[in-house]
């Protein structure tokens, strides 16, 4: 079940990155002896809001239920058996619920 709020959350923590990324670039780079330009900081920002699209697309349980049953099916085609995926309950999953089938063995 999807926490309420949770879409609010996530765009507060990555304003917050985004706007801590110049610093932290210009923090590492510094200590690592390195000259700090625009383009380090561009770079910067574009892999926070890349992180940010990964979340916010998690947030899309209908989807995230898609993609376990995909990367279910390519494990078993790929005859990978010591990796699974639980299997799905598709006509439990909603927008904001996705259930699954409890799997025993070690978390990866």
């Amino acid at each position: 079940v999807q926490r309420p709020g949770i879409l609010g959350e996530i765009a507060l923590d990555l304003h917050v990155l985004r706007l801590l990324t110049p610093i932290q670039t210009q923090l590492q780079n510094a200590a690592n002896g390195l000259k700090t330009d625009q383009g380090d900081i561009d770079q910067g920002i574009a892999l926070v809001d890349e992180w940010g699209r990964g979340f916010v697309a998690e947030t899309d349980y209908r989807l995230e239920a898609e993609n376990t049953i995909q990367f279910e099916a390519a494990m078993r085609k790929r005859a990978l058996d010591a990796v699974c995926a639980p299997s799905v309950v598709e006509n439990l999953v909603r927008d904001k619920v996705l259930v699954t089938e409890w799997v025993e063995g070690t978390r990866l």
